[in-house]
């Protein structure tokens, strides 16, 4: 009889530390719901200048030239590009016009990688999310692998006072081989050989003087600036 009284209790007792439970949780929730929302509250919404859009850049001689667009966002009025893991910095101004803008900035840069971050400013200190890429700056190291075109042959034509060279095959990243000589009458004269040329024929050269040619490179296809390899001669004997 005892044990049969006694079950009700329990299970009361049981539900009652339930409920309890629950409604301790569901203080502690409102709580922390409500101390997010004052949070939101003091801070504000978040605000974020527009980003740079179609950032390219483009390597160079001991420099690397950075383009990008600015699409929208009348209160930009600077950016910032960072490198070197943002121990070096320069700082952009701009002054926006009522379209797209499209900035482009040159930097010079020892011979070597970098990686970028570009990001906009507003004045009151807002900024963008950034936007980031790589490329390389050029110099002596690589200079010094530049090797002029195959010259395979040559001959002299005395009939026409010129010259006829036979070229090999060009290195993936040369756009030509410029060729240089003087003319019968004391004149410079300057031609480019195709990659693809593998003959070429000058005339009228004067005789005694001292033609000249070197090979051009790209190391890529966006890069600025052109590079030489070192200048070989022949000396005009037809």
């Amino acid at each position: 009889m005892g044990f049969a009284f006694r079950t009700p209790k329990t299970k009361n007792m049981r539900n009652s530390m339930k409920f309890t439970y629950w409604l301790v949780i569901g203080v502690v929730l409102s709580c922390a719901k409500s101390n997010d929302y004052t949070k939101y509250q003091e801070t504000g919404e978040i605000r974020y200048a527009a980003k740079p859009e179609a950032l390219k850049a483009f390597s160079g001689n001991e420099r690397i030239k950075l383009q990008w667009k600015i699409l929208s966002d009348q209160n930009i009025n600077k950016a910032k590009i960072y490198w070197r893991n943002k121990s070096d910095s320069l700082e952009v101004p701009i002054v926006r016009s009522s379209g797209i803008d499209t900035i482009s900035v040159t930097i010079p840069l020892k011979e070597g990688a970098y990686s970028f971050d570009v990001v906009h400013y507003h004045e009151d200190g807002v900024r963008s999310l950034a936007s980031n890429i790589s490329s390389t700056s050029y110099g002596p190291s690589y200079v010094s692998t530049l090797m002029n075109r195959t010259l395979i042959s040559h001959s002299w034509t005395p009939a026409n006072q010129g010259i006829v060279m036979n070229w090999g095959s060009s290195e993936s990243t040369s756009i030509g081989t410029r060729v240089n000589y003087i003319n019968i009458n004391n004149d410079p004269r300057e031609f480019v050989v195709g990659v693809k040329t593998n003959s070429s024929t000058y005339t009228r050269l004067l005789q005694h003087s001292v033609l000249e040619y070197r090979t051009l490179y790209k190391p890529d296809t966006l890069c600025i600036d052109t590079f030489y390899s070192p200048i070989n001669t022949l000396k005009v004997n037809y």
